[in-house]
């Protein structure tokens, strides 16, 4: 009897601790998305990856977001349409929002200070007007790809990109 009740006593704490422990990962990787502003997603576009950056050259850091969705799936690679989103991570005063709604065959979200300023860079490649082909079994993708950059402006104190 005293073995069961052992026992009873062991199951139980081990099932409190699984529990505990899922939600814990449920909630911890949540973290951080109640901080879009809402402006800030479009319909139909999840939230995919942020990172902090100067991109402006005060002291307040900025973040870089991406947002994207499923744009169709082949055999050896997926598409995806995607936008981009700079937002004040003190003020959450949004900056920039990509105009252009981009297709690529993967999530990249390259943020760099190339030209060595102390004030970083967005870059970006996409499909060429969004538009791409693949032969009869869906394969061998052929696109023309472009690629681009997204910059503080101080002169009109805002974000450009190269190619516009």
């Amino acid at each position: 009897m005293h073995a069961m009740r052992k026992l009873i006593i062991l199951l139980s704490a081990l099932v409190y601790v699984i529990h505990a422990q899922a939600q814990f990962s449920v909630t911890a990787h949540q973290e951080g998305w109640d901080n879009i502003p809402p402006q800030v997603q479009k319909p139909g576009f999840s939230f995919q990856q942020s990172v902090l950056a100067n991109m402006d050259g005060d002291d307040a850091l900025e973040e870089v977001m991406l947002f994207g969705r499923d744009n169709g799936h082949y055999p050896t690679f997926d598409l995806f349409k995607a936008y981009y989103a700079i937002v004040d991570n003190y003020t959450k005063e949004i900056q920039y929002i990509s105009d252009e709604i981009y297709v690529t065959d993967k999530y990249n979200l390259l943020v760099e200070d190339r030209n060595k300023d102390g004030i970083s860079e967005l870059y970006i490649s996409y499909f060429k007007d969004g538009k791409f082909s693949v032969d009869e079994q869906g394969y061998n993708l052929r696109t023309t790809r472009c690629y681009d950059r997204i910059e503080w402006n101080p002169t009109g104190k805002n974000f450009k990109s190269s190619g516009k």
